[in-house]
């Protein structure tokens, strides 16, 4: 496990020598709420205009997405599904040539 600052982040990592890393992780991420929505009586808790949601993301680089309705269950599914699919990518030899270890240079 990766933890970032105040936490910000945390992530997953299973590290490999001979290929890029397995990372799934989830950031705090921010995004502006519009003005006509801060007025509307009918929502709670938009009293700011900006606000904060945790968002998946990948070492692959993929865009990932907002996991805040997620159960434990569920974003332990989610983690299994995308190594599954990490495993499933690297295991096939047309694929060799996407696979490296350029990325895991800083661990080493």
């Amino acid at each position: 496990m990766n933890y970032g600052e105040n936490p910000e982040r945390i992530e997953i990592e299973i590290r490999y020598d001979l290929i890029n890393n397995f990372i799934y992780g989830v950031r705090s991420e921010s995004k502006i709420v519009s003005e006509y929505l801060l007025n509307e009586d009918n929502l709670p808790d938009a009293e700011e205009n900006l606000v904060y949601f945790p968002k998946s993301y990948f070492g692959d680089n993929r865009d990932g997405y907002d996991v805040k309705l997620f159960t434990k269950n569920e974003l332990i599914s989610d983690v299994l599904k995308h190594y599954d699919r990490f495993i499933n990518i690297i295991s096939e030899e047309k694929n060799t040539m996407f696979i490296s270890s350029d990325s895991n240079h800083r661990f080493k």
